[in-house]
């Protein structure tokens, strides 16, 4: 489970049946929403933040299990259409929105560690030598609380229950205090190298979403019409077609315009655009992809990507 500071809250509870989550994006995006989506449901919670109606981070957590990126986005999808949930909203400052993204997707540098054996004093010091930016959580079994930190210096303090992130630290060293309390530490980039990856720019968030209807509506045993398979046989060129600009979109998002040029090579190298019909031969091609991305980004940024990849097959080839 992950803690987000639930301060300025804009809605709250909404039955998620009831939203289109394509809309719901577009106005945050169009408002330049600063701040997150949570959507809950039985044994699943996910987590959307935004900056700047950027889509920075989606996390979702399934039976203490946690899923990133895109997959993220598709889980959060047929989890919304098949069991419903609600949906509520939060606004953030840039500040705290990236401090959050630290708290779902930041290096965990200090790991349920026992806050009595910490020296806090030289840790922070170590923080404002190393221009931390990130959260520190202090954890019980029952009360939770946080600091929030950028460049190395804090910048607010929350804890459960509190309506609004605080200026001042005495709720948290109390729950620092109780005993048994635990204390993690995340850590994430500078706001501005994490805008650079906005996954709304790099999927047909109108196709994933599609694309999870109808998944929903085939596992609820409805079957294709006759004429819509005659139909969906006709338009596979197209759709071919689509999804290799597709590909190249997202490799160019991550990798320049070497990535437009690495989908090329490996593709001819694979057969051919037909070969993104045999799963088999999908997968060797997404892995000589990234075995050649691996060498110009993170590891992390790499598996993002191709988990893009996958989803946009997927959702561009689904039936």
């Amino acid at each position: 489970m992950h803690f987000l500071p639930k301060a300025n809250l804009l809605n709250e509870r909404i039955p998620a049946h009831k939203i289109s989550i394509p809309d719901v994006f577009e106005k945050l995006v169009n408002g330049d929403f600063t701040g997150y989506v949570n959507h809950i449901a039985t044994d699943f919670e996910a987590s959307c933040i935004f900056s700047s109606g950027k889509l920075i981070c989606v996390t979702c957590t399934e039976n203490g299990t946690d899923t990133t990126g895109l997959k993220a986005i598709t889980r959060m999808f047929d989890k919304i259409l098949d069991a419903g949930g609600e949906i509520s909203v939060y606004r953030m400052t840039s500040d705290v929105a990236m401090c959050s993204h630290a708290l779902l997707q930041g290096t965990n540098i200090y790991h349920n560690e026992d806050v009595r054996q910490v020296d806090i004093k030289g840790m922070l010091a170590q923080f404002k030598n190393a221009e931390l930016n990130g959260a520190v959580l202090f954890s019980t079994s029952e009360r939770h609380a946080m600091i929030l930190f950028k460049s190395g210096q804090p910048i607010g303090f929350y804890h459960d229950g509190a309506t609004a992130i605080e200026a001042s630290p005495d709720e948290s060293r109390k729950v620092a205090a109780l005993p048994g309390a635990r204390m993690d530490v995340f850590a994430t980039k500078p706001l501005d190298k994490l805008i650079r990856y906005d996954l709304l720019s790099m999927i047909n968030l109108r196709g994933e979403w599609e694309a999870a209807n109808v998944r929903n509506a085939e596992s609820g045993g409805k079957a294709q019409d006759t004429q819509d398979e005659v139909n969906n046989i006709d338009q596979l060129p197209k759709k071919l077609a689509e999804l290799i600009e597709d590909l190249q979109d997202v490799a160019m998002a991550y990798l320049s315009k070497e990535g437009r040029l690495i989908i090329e090579k490996r593709l001819q190298e694979a057969g051919g655009i037909s070969i993104l019909h045999d799963a088999d031969k999908t997968d060797l091609f997404l892995q000589s992809i990234a075995d050649d991305a691996v060498h110009m980004d993170t590891q992390e940024h790499v598996d993002e990507m191709i988990n893009l990849m996958k989803s946009e097959i997927a959702g561009r080839l689904a039936p």
